[in-house]
């Protein structure tokens, strides 16, 4: 593995890789070509942050080579209303046409969020794909096992999420765990600090990602509360969720339905200015 490479043809001595290096572990001043001690390598996280900053792509960080980087393009980013107009037309939906997304479009989709931020840049997210609405609806049955299970196992939990009234409902033919969805997209992380919150990240990244492709997306809510539950074993172990990591976020997915045709009103922002 590279410690650090600087081609000196093209370096221009500027220091910017090391002003943006996150662990500052990049020694450079102005006028002098940047270095990075084999002791300090240790304490990269492989970000590649020199390399996307550097003006002349002239160095390469440990593990990493400036060749392998693709160029950005401007020209395709949208323009600020687009992005908001994104973000404003996002709704949770729960009609779904039966299509389904083609395996190489959820490849597209899942290629692209991998580039949502991972705490230290640990990149230790995985994906489970449930393909089928076969698939999704062993999933939900095994959900709403767990759900029976509640009012003896966990009698707090089973009243905070009304349980049993969601089991009445499917058992009167209402899918309200999965919505019928046809596909299913679960985001695993392991069990530490930052799992969660790099799951979540990633998974709203999805969720616009789809969007933008004409493709709904719905919160799993009820899902994510069985991964963590201790009675819900079953749940994981038909995904393969292991002891040690843990599904923190899902996404049930499909071409909508209906498209909304309004945007309806939100609370203001709450903003507290400290200048």
């Amino acid at each position: 593995m590279n410690v650090f490479t600087v081609d000196h043809d093209l370096c221009r001595k500027d220091g910017i890789c090391a002003l943006v290096c996150p662990v500052h572990i990049i020694d450079a001043e102005v006028g002098s070509y940047p270095t990075l001690d084999k002791h300090k390598a240790v304490y990269c996280i492989g970000c590649g942050q020199c390399m996307a900053f550097c003006p002349t792509q002239a160095c390469s960080a440990p593990g990493l080579d400036q060749k392998d980087c693709q160029p950005r393009q401007p020209e395709q980013m949208p323009t600020a209303e687009q992005t908001e107009e994104l973000v404003f037309s996002r709704r949770s939906v729960r009609n779904f046409k039966n299509k389904n997304i083609s395996r190489e479009q959820f490849e597209r989709l899942l290629a692209a969020a991998r580039f949502a931020p991972t705490a230290k840049n640990s990149q230790n997210l995985r994906w489970i794909v449930l393909e089928s609405r076969e698939q999704v609806l062993k999933l939900a049955e095994l959900v709403v096992d767990w759900m029976r299970l509640l009012p003896q196992v966990d009698p707090e939990v089973d009243e905070s999420m009304h349980a049993s009234g969601l089991v009445r409902a499917w058992e009167r033919g209402v899918d309200v765990i999965t919505r019928t969805a046809p596909q299913l997209a679960v985001v695993v992380a392991p069990k530490w600090r930052w799992g969660q919150a790099d799951a979540v990240i990633a998974a709203t990244y999805l969720e616009l990602l789809a969007q933008a492709q004409g493709i709904g997306c719905c919160w799993g809510g009820y899902l994510c509360m069985a991964f963590e539950h201790p009675a819900a074993q079953p749940v994981r172990d038909f995904l393969g969720i292991g002891p040690d990591e843990m599904g923190f976020a899902a996404q049930m997915m499909g071409y909508p339905l209906f498209k909304a045709k309004v945007r309806p009103v939100r609370k203001d922002a709450s903003v507290t200015w400290l200048a």
